[in-house]
C-alpha cells in the first residue's frame, strides 16, 4: 500500500524524468561511445563537479547538489504562506472578528478542498526531501574494475559495469534556453529499451558542446591510458570539500554564487538575497544531513595507492578559494591558473586528435 505522507528523498538517480523511453526516440540528440573519442571535440572539463580523482577512482557530485536547498525553501515558504491565507487568517477572522456566516465556511471548505490542501500536500513534500537524507549523492567511477558506483537514499549503493551504460545527450526547454545535460542509461537486451535513468552531474545552457567537453572528461578517465591522467587533474581549479566533512554555509554560499567570470556579476547581483536564502536553508539541509560512507567492499576495490602520483582532491585547493569560485582573482593569479588548465586541456585534446584523427582517416 502506498504512503502518500512517506518521505521521498531528492535523490536525482530516484527521481529524474525524462521525455524518452528509448535510445533511439528523437528527443536523445547523440548516444556517445565510450571507447571512440570525437576528434573535433573542442575542450575537456569536469565542471566544478570533481570531488576526487586519483589513479583509482573519480567521484563527482550528483546533479541536484549545485542548488540543494531549493526545494526546502520553496516547499517551506509555500506551505507556510498557504498556511497562514488560507487557514489561520480565515480562523482569525470567525473565531476573534465573530464574522461566521454558513456561505463563507462552504466556500472556504471547497478552496481548501480543491486548491489548499493539494498545494499545501505537495510543498510539503518538497520541504522533506532534502533534510535528514544525503548531504550529495556521488558517483564513484573506478578505473581499474571498470564499475561504476552510484549512492542513492538511506545508504544504498547501485553497482552497474561501465560497458552496461550507455550515455546520452538530452536536452530540454528551460526558462530562458535550452538545458543541455549528460544522462546514464540502462538498457534491456534489445539495447534500446531503457530501463533505468541516471542523470550525471552537470547540466548547463551554454550549448551543448560544453556536455561533450564533460563527457569527454569523463570518457577520458575511464577509457585512456594513465598518460592522461595527470592532465585531466589539471584541468580541475578545486574541488568541493564535501567527501569526508559536511559542506559549511560559507562554502554553500559560494557554490550556489559560483561564476565563470565577472561579467556574470553584471547579471548576479540582483540574485544575492536570493542565494543568501537558499545558503541559510541550504546550511540547514547538510546539518540535517548524513555524509555518503561507501560500503567496505567498495571502499576496498577503490584503494588508492600511497605513491600514487596522481591525486586531487579539495585537500589540494587553492588559498582564497572564494576568489577563483567568485571569478575574483587578480590578473596574475588568474593568468597563472588559466595557463596550467588551459595547457593541460590542450595537451588532452592533441592526443585525441592524434590517435583518433587518425583512426578517423584510415578508416
Amino acid at each position: 500500500m502506498i504512503n502518500p505522507f512517506e518521505r521521498v528523498s531528492a535523490d536525482p538517480s530516484l527521481r529524474f524524468y525524462t521525455s524518452f523511453s528509448k535510445l533511439s526516440d528523437d528527443s536523445v540528440l547523440k548516444v556517445y561511445s565510450q571507447t571512440q573519442s570525437n576528434p573535433d571535440v573542442r575542450g575537456v572539463s569536469g565542471f566544478d563537479s570533481v570531488v576526487r580523482l586519483n589513479s583509482t577512482y573519480l567521484e563527482v557530485v550528483d546533479r541536484g547538489y549545485n542548488w540543494r536547498g531549493v526545494m526546502t525553501l520553496g516547499g517551506g515558504v509555500i506551505f507556510s504562506t498557504a498556511f497562514i491565507m488560507c487557514f489561520l487568517i480565515p480562523i482569525y477572522e470567525m473565531i476573534w472578528l465573530e464574522e461566521v456566516e454558513l456561505i463563507g465556511i462552504l466556500i472556504m471548505a471547497v478552496v481548501w478542498l480543491i486548491f489548499v490542501l493539494p498545494i499545501s500536500f505537495f510543498s510539503y513534500k518538497a520541504f522533506i526531501s532534502e533534510i535528514f537524507f544525503s548531504t550529495y549523492y556521488p558517483i564513484r567511477f573506478n578505473r581499474k574494475t571498470g564499475m561504476v558506483y552510484i549512492w542513492q537514499t538511506g545508504g544504498n549503493v547501485q553497482t552497474v559495469p561501465w560497458c552496461d551504460m550507455r550515455f546520452v545527450l538530452y536536452g530540454e526547454k528551460g526558462q530562458c534556453s535550452k538545458d543541455w545535460s549528460l544522462i546514464g542509461c540502462l538498457t534491456e537486451k534489445d539495447g534500446n529499451t531503457i530501463t533505468q535513468i541516471i542523470p550525471l552531474s552537470v547540466e548547463l545552457n551554454w550549448g551543448k558542446e560544453f556536455i561533450d567537453a564533460y563527457w569527454e572528461f569523463i570518457r577520458c578517465y575511464m577509457e585512456e591510458g594513465d598518460e592522461y591522467l595527470p592532465d585531466l587533474a589539471d584541468t580541475i581549479p578545486w574541488c568541493p570539500p564535501v567527501d569526508q566533512q559536511k559542506e559549511g554555509w560559507l562554502f554553500g554560499l559560494l557554490y550556489i554564487s559560483t561564476q565563470v567570470s565577472r561579467m556574470g556579476w553584471s547579471v548576479h547581483i540582483p540574485l544575492i538575497p536570493l542565494f543568501l536564502a537558499v545558503s541559510l536553508v541550504r546550511w540547514l539541509v547538510m546539518l540535517t544531513s548524513k555524509i555518503p560512507c561507501w560500503p567496505a567492499d567498495i571502499m576496498a576495490a577503490c584503494q588508492v595507492a600511497e605513491d600514487d602520483p596522481v591525486s586531487k582532491g579539495p585537500e589540494n585547493n587553492p588559498p582564497q578559494l572564494w576568489r577563483p569560485m567568485l571569478a575574483m582573482q587578480g590578473k596574475k593569479r588568474h593568468a597563472r591558473t588559466f595557463a596550467k588548465e588551459t595547457s593541460a586541456m590542450d595537451r588532452i585534446i592533441a592526443r585525441l586528435k592524434n590517435q583518433y584523427g587518425l583512426q578517423e582517416r584510415n578508416d
